[in-house]
């Protein structure tokens, strides 16, 4: 079982909005720094964080690196990450690829399946394994650095419980709007609208109820819509803006 925490202020959201890149998982939910993935098991591919790096410039191939910053009650002996390569057993400061080595991303590319990040170690059965990784942007020579790394924590939690909330009680009435949004929303949830660079254009927090969200200021587009529950639940909609 996944569950992603919420753990970035608005104004790390805002610190990385003009990154060149966009991460995000099969589903289309944007990583954003600070997150954390929460995993209450070690079984693959239930506990495998599969991502997707898409190139946000408009007219340059990207030059990529994950680096893996640190590790609390974990070793990362039974750590397995892919990124254009898979290495299992990895250190704290090893980077994928090697440094100096980059993975490239053309323009307006994405990344191909199988890059992912997964702990088998189960540890003591009881604390937190936390494992915390960064992505990098790069010139092509691998070694001037090109704005703020992208951090996130991958969590393992023995104590998880598989039965937490992982639907988020909503209910959009259409996905094709104008001037308005309209929400059914049967819990207190939080909402972040991304362009499809991964800029975050408009957010709020709505309780219960009819919900009818002003998107006239919005230029007609398609956009990403992130709701989550106070349990970590996610859910995401794609909207188009005439």
């Amino acid at each position: 079982m996944k569950l992603k925490l919420l753990l970035l202020s608005v104004m790390g959201a805002v610190s990385i909005a003009n990154a060149q890149y966009t991460v995000a998982d099969r589903a289309g939910n944007v990583l954003n720094d600070g997150d954390v993935i929460e995993y209450g098991t070690t079984t693959y591919p239930d506990a495998s964080y599969e991502f997707y790096v898409t190139n946000n410039n408009p007219s340059n191939e990207i030059y990529t690196r994950i680096e893996f910053v640190s590790s609390s009650s974990g070793n990362g002996d039974g750590f397995e990450l892919c990124y254009g390569q898979c290495y299992t057993g990895i250190t704290v400061g090893q980077t994928v690829p090697p440094a100096p080595e980059v993975l490239p991303i053309g323009v307006g590319e994405t990344t191909l399946e199988g890059n992912h990040f997964y702990n088998g170690d189960p540890g003591n059965g009881t604390d937190n394994l936390d494992f915390v990784f960064a992505f990098h942007q790069y010139e092509a020579d691998g070694v001037t650095e090109i704005g703020t790394p992208l951090t996130f924590t991958y969590r393992y939690n023995p104590t998880l419980g598989v039965n937490e909330n992982s639907v988020v009680n909503l209910k959009i009435q259409s996905t094709v709007v104008s001037n308005q949004l309209v929400l059914d929303v049967n819990e207190p949830v939080s909402m972040m609208v991304y362009d499809l660079r991964g800029r975050i254009v408009k957010q709020d927090r709505f309780e219960t109820g009819r919900q009818e969200v002003n998107m006239s200021d919005l230029s007609a587009q398609t956009y990403i819509v992130q709701f989550k529950n106070e349990k970590g639940a996610m859910q995401t909609t794609k909207i188009v803006v005439q």
